[in-house]
């Protein structure tokens, strides 16, 4: 049986110790009950014979199947995004002052989070201007500025900055993930998906709505990032962005 957990940062602790991988989650009904994940399971031998002499010296032990403790990861911008840390978890918000193509490091966090009816919004207090770049999540009722009830936006900056929502792998393994650039608000915009800044996705109209399905293999500590850009005009550019990951079947 596989167990699923959403990262939180409680469950990064967790994965970070190793051996406590499978604990938070442990079904007291499962037969596999609590066990150490980063080690065999030990089984005791049966007690010596009184048979005498003539008793074999040692016996046969029955081991029973270990049940299959593996975590599956799943990740979603949406349904994850915190409206009071960043970085939360596995994810960070932030922007980066050029194209983000070739420098997984560039990215700088946004520090400062602020609300107005209902959408929450992570930016730069040192570096904004009309409230972009930014990542925000609309929690209201209606759609606001192209993005609708429940989803996340992107709006880059007023020169050549990307609004970025970074993903960091907390296990090494294969997965799939799903990205769609939407058309959201009336400017059109360009947008990326990136592993450790190497470009995967480049959807140069966020106008199109394409949905784009990728299995990418990543070590623990890798980053998957979906970045918006403003194609030289960043008015009316607020894009909502479908982005998750799961481990691979």
């Amino acid at each position: 049986m596989k167990k699923i957990a959403r990262l939180t940062p409680f469950m990064m602790i967790a994965l970070a110790g190793g051996a406590s991988i499978a604990a938070c989650e442990n079904d007291s009904s499962s037969p596999a009950g609590s066990f150490d994940a980063g080690a065999p399971m030990q089984f005791m031998p049966p007690p010596a014979s009184d048979a005498g002499a003539d008793a074999p010296a040692t016996a046969d032990v029955a081991v029973p199947d270990v049940v299959d403790a593996a975590v599956v990861v799943s990740a979603d911008l949406a349904l994850d995004f915190s409206k009071t840390a960043n970085p939360n978890g596995a994810w960070t918000f932030g922007y980066t002052p050029s194209s983000p193509e070739g420098d997984a490091g560039a990215i700088v966090p946004f520090t400062m989070q602020t609300a107005s009816m209902d959408v929450h919004l992570w930016f730069d207090p040192t570096h904004v201007n009309l409230d972009a770049p930014s990542v925000f999540h609309n929690e209201s009722t209606s759609s606001v500025n192209g993005v609708a009830p429940g989803e996340v936006g992107l709006h880059p900056g007023s020169v050549d900055e990307y609004a970025v929502a970074r993903w960091t792998a907390p296990l090494a393994g294969t997965y799939a993930v799903k990205v769609q650039f939407k058309e959201g608000d009336t400017g059109d915009t360009n947008g990326l998906l990136l592993h450790n800044g190497v470009v995967l996705v480049n959807e140069e109209s966020t106008s199109t709505n394409a949905v784009h399905d990728v299995t990418v293999t990543l070590a623990a500590g890798d980053t998957l990032d979906v970045a918006v850009g403003n194609k030289g005009d960043f008015t009316f550019d607020s894009t909502p962005v479908f982005f998750s990951i799961h481990t691979a079947p």
